[in-house]
C-alpha cells in the first residue's frame, strides 16, 4: 500500500500519564505541526456511558454530532475500534463513512477497506462449542450474560452477585482451556473476553487501518476506557493515547477522569482545526 503524501515529521515526546486537560496546550503544540490527524475512539465507557445491560447502550445525539463534524475537516479520519460485534457497532453508532473496527478488531470494514482475521473466521464452530458449554456450566449464577459475537465472545457479569465474581472467573478459564490452545481469556470491566489465540489485538487492528487507509504518517490519537484498550496504547505510544477513569496502572500518556469528558474533548479537536 502507498502512504498519504506528505509526513509529520518526528512524532512528539509527551511525559508521565497526567490529565489531558491540564495538557491541552501542549497538545495543541504538538497537532499544529501534523498534517494529518487519525482519531480512534472505543465505543461502551468512551462514546457511550457504561450500562448494566450491553443491548441498553446509546451515545449521546451531542457525540454524534461532534464525530460528523470532525469528519468534515480534511485533516481527520475516524475510527470506533470496540469489543462489540461488527454489525452491532454500526448500527449503535450509525454513522457512514467511518471505519469500523468491531471484535477488538478482529473484524474491520470501512471506506474501499474490509477484513477478517483468518485464525478467527475459521475457529468460529469451536467458540460456538465453548459458548454452549459456558452457557450450562453458568447457568446456575444469576446475573451473567454470555454473548457470542461470531469471532469472539464475553461473558459479563456486572449484575452477578460480588461474591460469585471468582467462581465465575474459574469456570470461564477452565472451559475456554479445555479447547486446547485455541482462545485465550481476557479481563475487562467485569467482562471476561473469550478471544482466538493469536497476535490480533486493537493495537495491531488500529495499525493495520492506518496502513491500509494510506495514512501511516497521522498522528494516531485513541481513547479508550478499558484494559483491553491498553494493547492500543502501547501500539500508538507515538501519538496521543487516552485512559478514561483513573488507573494505578495504563500506558496511555494521559487521563480523562469522566465518559462524559470525551464529548467536550471531541469539541476542542473540531474547534482546534479550524
Amino acid at each position: 500500500m502507498t502512504s498519504a503524501a506528505g509526513t509529520c515529521g518526528r512524532p512528539p515526546h509527551f511525559s508521565t500519564r497526567r490529565s489531558l486537560f491540564d495538557s491541552l496546550s501542549e497538545i495543541a503544540g504538538a497537532l499544529g505541526t501534523i498534517r494529518r490527524i487519525f482519531l480512534f475512539l472505543d465505543f461502551d465507557g468512551t462514546l457511550a456511558p457504561i450500562v448494566e445491560r450491553p443491548e441498553n447502550a446509546e451515545m449521546p445525539a451531542e457525540t454524534r454530532s461532534r464525530i460528523l463534524h470532525l469528519m468534515k475537516q480534511p485533516r481527520f479520519r475516524v475510527s470506533i475500534i470496540s469489543g462489540r460485534a461488527l454489525s452491532d457497532l454500526q448500527l449503535r453508532v450509525g454513522i457512514p463513512g467511518l471505519i469500523y473496527a468491531g471484535n477488538h478488531g478482529f473484524e474491520i470494514q470501512g471506506p474501499n477497506m474490509s477484513f477478517a482475521e483468518p485464525a478467527a473466521v475459521h475457529r468460529t464452530q469451536s467458540l460456538e462449542n465453548i459458548v454452549r458449554t459456558l452457557e450450562t456450566r453458568l447457568q446456575h449464577i444469576s446475573g451473567t450474560l454470555i454473548e457470542n459475537k461470531g469471532l469472539t465472545a464475553s461473558v459479563h457479569y456486572r449484575r452477578a452477585r460480588q461474591t460469585d465474581f471468582e467462581e465465575i472467573r474459574v469456570i470461564v478459564q477452565k472451559i475456554v482451556a479445555s479447547a486446547g490452545n485455541l482462545f485465550r481469556v481476557a479481563q475487562g470491566l467485569q467482562v471476561l473476553e473469550v478471544r482466538p489465540n493469536v497476535n490480533w489485538n486493537k493495537g495491531t487492528a488500529a495499525r493495520w487501518i492506518l496502513e491500509a487507509s494510506g495514512r501511516r504518517d497521522a498522528m494516531p490519537v485513541y481513547v479508550g476506557d478499558d484494559t483491553t484498550d491498553e494493547d492500543a496504547f502501547k501500539a500508538l505510544s507515538e501519538g496521543i493515547t487516552v485512559r478514561i477513569g483513573r488507573t494505578a496502572r495504563t500506558a496511555a500518556r494521559f487521563e480523562l477522569e469522566h465518559q462524559e469528558d470525551v464529548s467536550e474533548f471531541l469539541q476542542w479537536l473540531a474547534e482546534f482545526d479550524r
